[in-house]
């Protein structure tokens, strides 16, 4: 088994992984010119130098570096002598560093990095939402080495054996996420993180994670979502060992070097032993690091004092009020094997919905109102009411 860490540029951390099957550790720029699937603000605000200090620790560790330029949309940049120019000054330095592998969303980068700069291992992001042979065996023909699986397959092993055996290229599945299964959002917020962490756009409007503030108060409404989403549990790695699949990417970028290693450590060991929401991208006081507040002081573009608001939105912890034991999900994955979620009614099943009515403890009054306060701001974003007053309405 290998394991695919997240970094958030703590200078010790890779010296606290090396112990670990750790094989990658992975990260980029808060911005630039191709940009990545979370916004600048989220990111630690390192430049440069702290980074090819990181690469250079990482590889001491006795790992490789892998920088993302998982981004689905760049504006078409790509098209213009100035943005070609600074998409090949960025693969140049990556190069000059010692970056080793590329993780991409979408086949230009793909054949650009394949013709210019082919000492680089490369990646498919999830973000490609490779769900098929076919998708998969495209990718492995533009000359890719891995492919990063749509996260929506966790539990479909019919699919993901019969990708395993259609591709000669390595395989990586996220381990850990939490988004709404078949989330509506998907698309749009992939994108909006997308431009909200690149040079030449995430300054030009207050990026206010729309579609985050909405799948939060998802989850808290209905908690059987937390049940619903794909993550693997450790303990149930050797199912996928067992097709085939031995590459495993721990997420989260903005976690605190503790939040990381307790998730490294479960994967590790095989075994947690804790409320599962500990090892998800849940919002949990401690796991996340502080956002860059500076990114929000635009009143020329947003009113400030409603803007003030958002740093507080996310100032709370779903264990407060969702407590799922991991040990009492021992057999949940069986049920997977038989079933195919893609063709069924949740309503309809109510396989996860009565599993959570088993196992967990949910704190309806409490998760309500966090939910009420997410809503209102949802609201004002979509009234305009977000805007400095005297901007252009309707």
């Amino acid at each position: 088994m290998e394991i695919r860490v997240s970094t958030n540029w703590d200078p010790a951390l890779p010296g606290r992984l090396k112990d670990y099957p750790v094989s990658h550790v992975y990260g980029k720029l808060p911005h630039d010119v191709i940009g990545g699937v979370r916004p600048s603000f989220l990111l630690p605000q390192v430049g440069r130098e702290e980074i090819a200090a990181h690469v250079r620790a990482v590889h001491e560790a006795g790992m490789k570096f892998n920088y993302l330029l998982n981004t689905a949309c760049i504006g078409n940049v790509h098209y213009s002598p100035e943005g070609y120019a600074q998409i090949r000054e960025l693969l140049d330095w990556l190069s000059e560093i010692g970056v080793d592998t590329l993780t991409v969303a979408f086949p230009y980068l793909v054949r650009l990095v394949r013709r210019h700069y082919p000492h680089f291992e490369v990646k498919v992001s999830s973000v490609a939402r490779i769900n098929t042979v076919t998708r998969a065996r495209q990718y492995e023909d533009l000359g890719v080495d891995e492919l990063i699986l749509d996260e929506m397959l966790n539990r479909d092993f019919e699919t993901l054996q019969a990708i395993a055996e259609a591709v000669e290229c390595g395989i990586e599945l996220i381990a850990n996420p939490c988004c709404v299964w078949e989330c509506a959002q998907q698309i749009e917020h992939v994108n909006h993180d997308g431009h909200a962490s690149q040079t030449h756009s995430h300054d030009n409007y207050c990026y206010l994670q729309f579609p985050y503030v909405n799948c939060t108060a998802q989850k808290l409404l209905d908690p059987v979502n937390i049940l619903k989403a794909r993550w693997i549990r450790p303990e149930d790695l050797a199912a996928y060992e067992a097709i085939g699949i031995t590459r495993f990417k721990v997420v989260e970028r903005f976690k605190t070097s503790e939040a990381l290693l307790l998730a490294v450590e479960a994967y590790a060991r095989r075994s947690f032993d804790g409320n599962l929401v500990e090892l998800l991208t849940l919002p949990n006081r401690g796991a996340f690091l502080r956002p860059n507040a500076d990114y929000f002081f635009k009143p020329h573009l947003v009113d400030m004092e409603k803007v003030a608001v958002v740093a507080g939105l996310m100032d709370f912890s779903f264990r407060d009020v969702v407590q799922i034991p991991n040990k009492a999900l021992d057999g949940f994955l069986d049920f997977f094997r038989e079933n195919d979620c893609r063709r069924t009614s949740c309503d309809r099943c109510g396989y996860c919905a009565r599993t959570f009515e088993r196992v967990a403890t949910y704190d309806r009054a409490a998760a309500e109102r966090l939910a009420a306060n997410l809503a209102a701001f949802s609201d004002q974003i979509l009234d305009g009411a977000i805007f400095p007053a005297g901007s252009p309405t309707p």
